[in-house]
């Protein structure tokens, strides 16, 4: 093998002066060609930033780099021409970003989008490019998507977006790929087959990976060496296998023993009647086409679904994407128009109006999946966490308010004081928390949790999943809780409904369905989780 990139004693800093943010101090690894290498290391250790540095695509002149050298093949990277690094970003070296979402232009069809890589760079046909287009689609698993390539990144669902990404990155065959938590947003099965598609592009393309994540299961599995990151530095490297095995620093030890863990609390003794049930609840939505726009058909995001929520426990919704689970979440809380029944302490929901419903509004709540998209930037925590006390208790004073904002922060697991401050200067882990602060400081009995672990560390999930137990305890919550990450479904569900394509293919209790899944679908998704396990 010979050595495709060397990073050296990097460091990065953003601002100047008294101002200045030391976020990478004298990082050094190198990647050979057809390597996996991992940098792992929670929120804020530096990773994304290092990786960043490598495709020069910092604020600079914001971002600086002190010190420190980046060479790919030799060549110097850090302040290289516009020109050079333009040839080498997407043609040599791709990437694979964060958050798919706000790495997609809003704006722009998939189509163009990943056709754009292939129209600079290789000066392919448009009829080429569009069938090189279908080709990248069909090896991310996508097929689905020749007829959808005229659509917007909003019309995809979570984990299709970041095929879409992966697709964009490996459109020119690159010799490194860089993968920044690019699994993070996808369910436990895609996830499995996204790695085994990474692996096997290795083999046939010779590429280097340079994988950015927090997910140890993926690293033992993926990477042949891992650096592990803290506070900007890389506090030990080595052979995977050896890393895990025999950890000598203490964050290292800290990483692999960080896991939600234990049971959820237990369920009241008492039989009590269901605080919402749903019966034959469908959100369909209706196919248009020919020129006067006709229904030709309808996609069925929720197809016939029965459930029922009791007061003090927790239903687990589980399934791929594009299963329909926060579509039903969001149905119940009638935030999405649907049919069937739905009612609430045995309040029938479908015919209120939206001024007859926001009185029950504070009893039933949302914490939603991306906790940076829903804070509004432009308000503080304390205004953000306190918006709902104006719109339902507006009689209330200002220093009443004030002191109930407080205490929910506290109860959270917050610096009060954290209410003077705004949602970008925290971290991930810290901006769910002011989430679920918003939902909880309304005291409501029910609150549909969506996917509100996803793209948490796993220590940070650790820390979550504790405190939805605890204020469960408290406050004798019931929490409808979404995610396609099972290990902290079960940590956390009492009773489990799994779902495929719009429809339940299984439901019972937590110990039922983990201990005897009875389709092969809960199987599979099972076998994904667990076994961290890439062809």
């Amino acid at each position: 093998m010979s050595e495709l990139l060397k990073v050296n004693n990097l460091s990065v800093s953003f601002g100047s002066g008294e101002g200045e943010v030391k976020a990478v101090h004298g990082v050094s690894f190198e990647i050979e060609k057809g390597e996996t290498v991992a940098l792992v290391g929670e929120s804020g250790s530096g990773k994304s930033v290092t990786a960043l540095s490598v495709m020069q695509l910092l604020p600079y002149p914001h971002a600086s780099h002190p010190q420190g050298s980046i060479l790919y093949r030799d060549e110097e990277l850090i302040g290289a021409s516009h020109g050079k690094m333009s040839h080498i970003r997407g043609d040599e070296i791709g990437m694979i970003f964060q958050e798919p979402l706000t790495s997609l232009n809003p704006l722009h069809c998939i189509e163009k989008q990943i056709s754009e890589v292939l129209l600079l760079h290789r000066k392919v046909k448009p009829a080429q490019a569009t069938e090189r287009v279908k080709e990248l689609l069909n090896l991310v698993g996508m097929e689905e998507a020749h007829s959808r390539l005229k659509d917007l990144p909003h019309q995809f669902s979570g984990g299709q977006r970041q095929r879409i990404m992966i697709a964009m990155a490996l459109a020119n065959e690159p010799d490194l790929l860089i993968a920044d938590e690019p699994t993070t947003a996808l369910d436990v099965t895609v996830q499995a087959q996204i790695l085994a598609l990474l692996k096997d592009l290795q083999a046939k393309l010779g590429m280097a990976l340079l994988l950015i994540t927090h997910d140890l299961g993926i690293v033992r599995h993926m990477a042949d060496r891992v650096c592990v990151m803290t506070e900007g530095k890389i506090v030990e490297q080595g052979e995977t296998e050896q890393v895990f095995s025999k950890p000598q620093h203490t964050y290292t030890q800290h990483l692999l023993a960080a896991e939600p863990k234990g049971q959820p609390n237990v369920a009241p003794y008492k039989m009590q009647l269901p605080m919402m049930m749903g019966k034959n609840i469908k959100v369909w939505y209706p196919i248009k086409g020919g020129l006067f726009r006709r229904v030709l058909g309808h996609i069925k995001a929720v197809d016939g679904i029965d459930l029922e929520i009791r007061p003090g426990k927790t239903l687990g919704i589980v399934g791929e994407s594009g299963s329909g689970k926060s579509t039903l979440g969001r149905a119940l809380l009638r935030l999405e128009k649907s049919e069937g029944d739905i009612t609430f302490e045995k309040q029938s929901l479908q015919g209120l109006s939206f001024e007859e419903l926001r009185p029950l509004r504070h009893e039933m709540q949302m914490v939603f999946q991306d906790p940076f998209g829903s804070l509004s930037p432009r308000m503080s925590v304390g205004a953000i966490v306190g918006e709902g006390l104006e719109v339902h208790a507006p009689a209330m004073g200002r220093l009443e308010r004030d002191e109930i904002i407080a205490e929910t922060l506290v109860e959270v697991g917050l610096d009060p004081e954290a209410r003077h401050r705004y949602p970008h200067e925290f971290s991930g882990g810290q901006r769910q928390r002011i989430s679920i602060a918003r939902a909880l400081v309304l005291r409501p009995k029910l609150i549909v949790l969506d996917e509100p672990t996803s793209a948490l560390d796993m220590s940070v999930q650790a820390q979550i999943v504790d405190l939805l137990r605890d204020l469960q305890d408290r406050h004798n919550l019931a929490y409808v809780f979404i995610s396609h990450d099972l290990k902290v479904v079960r940590a956390l569900s009492h009773d489990i409904v799994v779902m495929k394509e719009g429809k339940v293919v299984e439901k019972g209790t937590t110990d039922e369905v983990f201990n005897s899944p009875q389709t092969d679908y809960t199987r599979a998704l099972m076998a994904a989780a667990f076994e961290n396990k890439v062809e």
